[in-house]
């Protein structure tokens, strides 16, 4: 089983303010410098955005995420828990924190930066998706309100499960949505100040897609389960297109409804690049492709299609429920991003990975534990966890029930194959125990102690 891990670290100064984009620059000119790694841009005037370093098992990537003071790490696959945890740790340990010490900056495990506003332009990434991204979402105002932004701080992990139990996986992580929030919500204190929600991340997701029809049913829960691979492309075809790259360019889609199934069926359509000139563009697989990446809540799949197929090839294979032919390597390569859990502690973040394990471990169980559960409980229950946390109810019942039950189910697959040690699952415990989350845990460090003690306490 592989195991890749991303995480998003806001940084901040040595006051606890959000780093200056100067002095992160000098962060990926310091790690430029080591033997191995190597800068890279994504602008037209070669800013630097990041660093990779060829391993053994794929690529270190350490760049920006939506906003350059947050930095995000993506590891490359490890063979099973023990090598993706000490991968992780020595990431940290021997590159970047160093790296950002010698800068006089920090990470912080969790959280908005609490004493900085980081919203719109000038704190943005320069990354020509992330510009179209905000182009778009500044079409609506009041999305970057301080009580709506929807934070940094995450981990993700990628998790290799065979292509005939992808869709059980995800549509299994989808209904346990509820859980991993109530378990990990964060973000709880923005700009010095405690917010009326469990998680800003989350508000500022729901918020987004309140407001924006672009990111209507990208960012929350999809509209149904799916049966099968096909039905999950199907549905992802029917979403409006976000972007296509030509030439390392992106582009957005003049008709702003232009879906990518409508794009494949008309076989080409006007694009707009950031330079403002329209072109027409000729639909191709990678196009295809690229319409695949959906950011639902707790998990999306990660197929590959075979690029040297023809689009009207691929879109009839999808069509007739033959979606497993269109995928590169016979579909070897899938695996699930289980997203928007909080980079916590260190211990906290591998119990998440620990707990997600077990559960793909037992999907039987999984489905069998919320078998009566449909996906307007699901989302009602996700809404409830947002202002209530494990005060939430779910089909009428308390959501700690619920996450009793889920945490046994874990730890019974744990114990029957060993894919994780099962006392990596403490930290989950004693949270159900206490009722409390990442959350809650900053909101009673501010009120107790004052911001100047959470900003250290938040520091990795």
């Amino acid at each position: 089983m592989k195991i890749g891990i991303e995480s998003e670290l806001p940084v901040v100064d040595r006051n606890g303010f959000a780093a200056g984009h100067e002095a992160v620059r000098s962060v990926f000119r310091r790690l430029a410098a080591r033997d191995g790694f190597r800068p890279y841009a994504d602008t037209p005037g070669g800013e630097p955005v990041g660093v990779r370093a060829a391993l053994p098992g794929g690529t270190l990537d350490i760049g920006t995420d939506y906003g350059f003071c947050t930095i995000e790490v993506a590891l490359p696959p490890e063979e099973d828990f023990a090598r993706a945890k000490a991968a992780w740790h020595a990431c940290l340990d021997d590159v970047l924190l160093p790296a950002l010490a010698a800068e006089g900056l920090s990470a912080l495990a969790h959280g908005c930066q609490p004493r900085t506003e980081t919203l719109g332009a000038p704190w943005l990434a320069a990354k020509a998706h992330y510009r179209l991204w905000l182009d778009r979402a500044e079409r609506y105002p009041g999305h970057y309100a301080a009580d709506a932004w929807p934070g940094f701080a995450a981990v993700q992990f990628n998790v290799d499960v065979p292509l005939d139990a992808a869709v059980t996986a995800c549509d299994t992580l989808i209904k346990l949505t509820p859980l991993v929030f109530a378990w990990g919500s964060n973000d709880a204190v923005f700009g010095g100040a405690v917010q009326p929600w469990h998680s800003l991340r989350l508000r500022g997701y729901t918020e987004l897609s309140a407001s924006n029809p672009f990111f209507a049913d990208r960012l929350l829960l999809p509209h149904h389960l799916y049966r099968d691979l096909s039905d999950y492309v199907r549905e992802a075809w029917a979403r409006p297109v976000f972007q296509v790259e030509r030439d390392g360019e992106v582009h957005s889609p003049v008709d702003q409804g232009l879906t990518t199934a409508g794009f494949a069926a008309a076989g080409r359509a006007d694009f707009v690049g950031r330079d403002g000139a329209k072109r027409t563009l000729r639909c191709t697989t990678a196009d295809l492709a690229t319409g695949l990446l959906y950011y639902w809540p707790a998990v999306r799949i990660r197929v590959r299609p075979d690029t040297s197929l023809d689009v009207p090839d691929v879109v009839a294979a999808v069509a007739a429920g033959r979606a497993e032919e269109i995928l590169a390597d016979g579909g070897r390569g899938c695996f699930v991003e289980i997203r928007h859990l909080p980079t916590m502690g260190r211990a906290e973040t591998f119990a998440w990975l620990a707990m997600l394990l077990g559960w793909l471990g037992d999907l039987d169980g999984c489905r069998a534990l919320t078998e009566e559960w449909t996906l307007d409980d699901v989302r009602t229950a996700t809404e409830d966890v947002l202002t209530r946390g494990w005060s939430a109810r779910l089909r009428g019942r308390p959501l700690p029930e619920w996450g009793a039950a889920a945490f046994e189910l874990a730890e019974a697959s744990l114990r029957r194959r060993p894919v994780a040690p099962v006392d990596e699952l403490a930290p989950l415990a004693r949270r159900l125990a206490e009722r409390t989350s990442p959350s809650s845990d900053t909101v009673a460090c501010l009120e107790r102690d004052g911001i100047e003690t959470l900003v250290d306490r938040l520091r990795m």
